[in-house]
């Protein structure tokens, strides 16, 4: 009786004049609503009854009315459906409400006219459809959050000096007391000034003003150690000899005498009217001969040779050319190869130039000859030494036997005179 008396009642209420918005018949576009994006919401109204029933379903945020009143018209059992787009104004969650209102009709069931959801609004700083807690740039500026110390603020990303100003905005980034346009490190707040602009502060740099004397020797010197031209006569202090007076200038050598009127300025032993330049040391000139050996005094008939001045050195610059000439051959490269077919004695110079210009020139002489031909030659000689040696010995001796009869015929002489005297 139970059973058959619910099935009456069930048939009695579908059978009323009745529109029905039932829960599982409204949805959303998406299940993830994220800020400043819409979001579309649908609503089915079902008709219980046979008569074609009328009304408006009416959406609600909160108390706010989206988009005003959506009519619906239901045919007897069947379905009609609207929807509105939603943008949500703020975060958090949101009271959603779908009311149905039917029209004229006073069988409706008011019950079943309503529909409620609570929806979470997302944070999407960027727009970008990710949503703030799983993006991993939320102002999308380039700056990873994890870095950026405005991660919703697009315009900046970094704070380098905690001050919650951004660098950008933040006039004095490192907050050292000096404006970043006039901070040659805006990001250090150890270092403001870079005097000669290498790149190290002034505070680091053991050389501020970058002429070559350290900031303590210019201390102890008395010249400027921010200033590289103390004197300002044009001339580097460390290449000025009087760094603190003006009237006087360079002294290349260190020799005391202005360069001016120095007539050997680099010392390099060439006078002031000879010397290309009179403020460069120029090459030395090192020849050696088969990599690295001493030069030969005599060299083999037709056997190959190289002269080589790879050694040769700038002390204030480096070798560039290097010149041979042999009788009226001219060769250039650092190394010389060669081959003598005659004997006899050769002639072979050489020109080094420096990156200034600045040349010298070295001649030396070998012997073309045999190989024993000089040991055989040495050989004589040291045989004529010796035999002179003995000549030289064998003659004094024979002087020294000489000069001791005469001394003994008079020292006889000398006994029979004492003797005649002292008869008398």
């Amino acid at each position: 009786m139970v059973v058959a008396c619910l099935f009456v009642t069930n048939v009695a209420f579908a059978a009323a004049n009745d529109l029905v918005l039932a829960p599982g018949n409204v949805s959303f576009s998406t299940n993830v609503v994220l800020e400043g994006k819409s979001v579309r919401i649908y609503a089915t109204v079902t008709n219980a009854s046979q008569k074609d029933l009328r009304g408006v379903v009416r959406f609600f945020d909160e108390k706010e009315e989206i988009a005003g009143d959506q009519p619906v018209s239901v045919l007897g059992s069947k379905d009609d459906a609207v929807f509105v787009d939603w943008k949500p104004k703020e975060l958090g969650d949101h009271k959603i409400k779908i009311v149905l209102v039917p029209f004229e009709n006073p069988d409706d069931n008011l019950a079943n006219n309503t529909v409620e959801r609570t929806i979470t609004v997302l944070a999407d700083t960027d727009r970008d459809g990710i949503s703030n807690a799983a993006d991993p740039d939320d102002d999308n500026d380039g700056c990873l959050d994890d870095k950026d110390s405005f991660p919703l603020d697009r315009a900046e990303c970094l704070d380098s000096d905690g001050d919650r100003i951004g660098n950008n905005k933040d006039t004095d980034d490192d907050n050292d007391g000096v404006l970043d346009e006039q901070d040659a490190f805006p990001l250090d707040p150890t270092e403001s000034v870079d005097t000669d602009k290498d790149g190290i502060g002034d505070n680091a740099d053991l050389d501020d003003d970058n002429d070559g004397v350290s900031d303590v020797d210019e201390i102890k010197n008395g010249t400027n150690p921010k200033l590289a031209d103390t004197d300002g006569d044009g001339i580097n202090d460390k290449e000025d000899g009087w760094p603190l007076d003006a009237l006087k200038g360079r002294d290349f050598d260190k020799d005391g005498i202005p360069d001016g009127q120095d007539t050997d300025a680099d010392n390099d032993g060439v006078l002031k009217a000879q010397d290309i330049n009179d403020t460069n040391l120029g090459p030395v000139i090192n020849v050696t001969s088969n990599s690295g050996k001493s030069l030969p005094i005599f060299v083999p008939p037709n056997t190959s040779i190289e002269f080589e001045t790879t050694t040769s050195v700038d002390p204030d610059g480096k070798v560039v050319k290097s010149e041979w000439q042999i009788g009226e051959q001219k060769i250039e490269g650092p190394v010389l190869k060669t081959k003598f077919t005659s004997m006899g004695f050769r002639k072979i110079a050489v020109k080094v130039t420096d990156d200034k210009n600045e040349s010298k020139e070295k001649v030396f002489t070998v012997l073309v000859t045999p190989v024993f031909l000089p040991w055989l030659l040495i050989t004589a000689l040291f045989l004529i030494i010796i035999l002179a040696i003995f000549l030289v010995f064998s003659y004094s001796k024979r002087r020294q036997s000489r000069w001791e009869r005469v001394d003994g015929y008079l020292d006889m002489i000398q006994t029979v005179l004492s003797k005649f005297h002292k008869k008398k």
